[in-house]
């Protein structure tokens, strides 16, 4: 069996949720789920720098959603045209 596809994701100053929470989470993931031949959906952590809790500009607002949109079609198998 295979865990399904994971992307954690978050910022380094973020002062509501520890960081640390989705480091040892995701860590714990890829320590367990690592060596299994069987596991070939992605166990991600995407992390903001310089950023708090929710973004810190427009910008990289936008980038966390195309970078979770991207995960998300890439593991649906959706196709790029």
């Amino acid at each position: 069996n295979q865990y399904p596809c994971y992307m954690a994701t978050t910022a380094d100053y973020d002062d509501r949720v520890s960081p640390l929470h989705s480091f040892k989470f995701v860590a714990e993931l890829q320590h367990r789920l690592g060596d299994n031949k069987k596991q070939k959906n992605p166990l991600l952590i995407r992390i903001e720098c310089k950023s708090g809790h929710g973004s810190s500009s427009l910008t990289k607002g936008i980038e966390l959603r195309a970078d979770t949109m991207a995960f998300i079609l890439q593991c649906l198998g959706a196709e790029w045209k």
